[in-house]
């Protein structure tokens, strides 16, 4: 509560108790949503018919929800950074340093990251 109170400062903003601990829940929740998944996922090839299982990858991200999205998203992934970034500036950066690792040869980051079995489960 106390490293709460001095990243985000709400009591200080005037914000009640009851907003203060629905406040804490968002980021406890946020932080238990960080995952680190590997595996390879499928892509698609003008060269196939089917898609074809892509390069073995590493991602260390949040996702909405670890029991129904098991997988990266990198446009919610910039709205956790929001938060993650004021809540500890070097767990963020090696969220981030994961994203940019996927980058392929023409600068192109895959939105949706299904790295793995259980992930594409889901």
């Amino acid at each position: 509560e106390r490293r709460f109170e001095e990243t985000f400062g709400l009591a200080r903003k005037g914000f009640p108790p009851a907003q203060r601990r629905f406040a804490q829940a968002a980021l406890s929740d946020l932080l238990g949503g960080v995952g680190y998944f590997h595996g390879r996922s499928l892509v698609r090839s003008p060269l196939q018919e089917q898609p074809v299982p892509g390069p073995e990858a590493a991602l260390f991200t949040a996702v909405p929800s670890r029991s129904f999205f098991p997988r990266g998203f990198l446009w919610d992934e910039g709205f956790h950074q929001l938060l993650l970034a004021r809540w500890d500036p070097a767990l963020s950066r090696e969220v981030i340093a994961h994203w940019l690792d996927l980058m392929n040869a023409e600068g192109w980051i895959p939105r949706e990251q299904i790295l793995g079995e259980e992930a594409r489960a889901k």
